[in-house]
């Protein structure tokens, strides 16, 4: 890849979103900050995050990885992998209306808070925020190799959500499309993660579909209550390396599961295992999530949120 490419792409990300922020309407404005999850409570971004983690350099708990080098790499990254987020959510959301009063969003409260948005203020707010997502892409401080690989493949991921994301415009879209969608979400994040920091072809391999796998278990597990958040609440901390207070013993009984969320967790496992299973092994029992290497943190987001005993 030629700097004429490089700056062409950036050139052309930019000039998608010129002007954007501050010409929207203050209702399009609402729907783009309604849609977008806080950076700490984003599971795609957290995803997104472990895996750059993970790739052959930083997932060496033996090195001290260089924190600010992927926390300047990983952050910008992370912000497009929200804003992509919100694209999808407002996708989602206009997937199950029926008329063309309104946009009704599917009954989880993790994803659009307003009930009912006008239609024409969700369309131009998901424009904006598919736009923002290649132009954050762009922005990152990364060669040109790895920009363009970046760019390609959030362009595919684009396309793979939005086939996903518009199955049929009734009022009776299926639960299962959810899942299939913010699963692919998912995937898109871990293999940026990876590829942002220069991870190899098998990890990025690995952790995305460990990242699908463990989005269709955690997103699975919602359909059935909705109004229960705390899976995702504790899977976040869990990657985060965030302390989670009244969390019950590492190794307690996983609850009962549905068979969908059970072989989901099991698919999340056996992706990780070609990455570094005797690290998992010896490092699992650990106490504190503070000090975990990346690699356990995501073993232990197939067990802990979904324990008995879990509060």
């Amino acid at each position: 890849m030629t700097g004429t490419t490089s700056n062409t792409i950036r050139r052309f990300a930019r000039s998608s979103t010129d002007g954007s922020a501050t010409e929207l309407p203050s209702s399009v404005r609402t729907v783009v900050d309604e849609s977008l999850s806080p950076p700490d409570r984003s599971l795609p971004a957290a995803l997104c995050t472990v895996a750059g983690e993970c790739s052959d350099d930083a997932a060496d708990h033996r090195v001290n990885p260089d924190i600010d080098r992927l926390e300047r790499v990983l952050e910008p990254v992370g912000d497009a992998v929200r804003y992509l987020e919100g694209y999808v959510r407002l996708r989602l959301a206009m997937g199950s209306v029926g008329g063309n009063a309104g946009v009704t969003a599917e009954p989880a409260t993790d994803w659009l808070a307003e009930p009912s948005v006008d239609r024409d203020a969700a369309i131009l707010a998901s424009d904006s925020l598919h736009a923002t997502a290649y132009a954050t892409i762009a922005e990152t401080p990364l060669p040109d190799d790895r920009l363009l690989e970046l760019y390609r493949l959030l362009t595919q991921g684009s396309t793979a959500l939005a086939h996903r994301s518009f199955p049929q415009f009734d009022t009776e879209t299926p639960v299962n499309a959810r899942v299939s969608v913010e699963a692919t979400l998912a995937g898109v994040a871990g293999a940026l993660g990876v590829t942002a920091v220069g991870g190899s072809t098998e990890t990025r391999r690995c952790l995305r579909r460990y990242s699908h796998a463990i989005m269709i278990a955690l997103a699975s597990q919602s359909t059935v209550g909705t109004d229960d958040t705390r899976p995702r609440a504790t899977a976040i901390a869990v990657l985060s390396g965030q302390r989670t207070p009244r969390i019950v013993e590492p190794r307690a009984r996983v609850k009962h599961c549905s068979s969908t969320v059970t072989n989901a967790l099991e698919r999340a496992r056996t992706a990780l295992e070609p990455l570094d299973s005797d690290a998992i092994s010896r490092e699992v029992d650990r106490v504190s999530a503070e000090t975990l290497p990346p690699l356990v943190r995501l073993e232990r987001a197939t067990r802990l949120p979904f324990q008995d005993g879990r509060t």
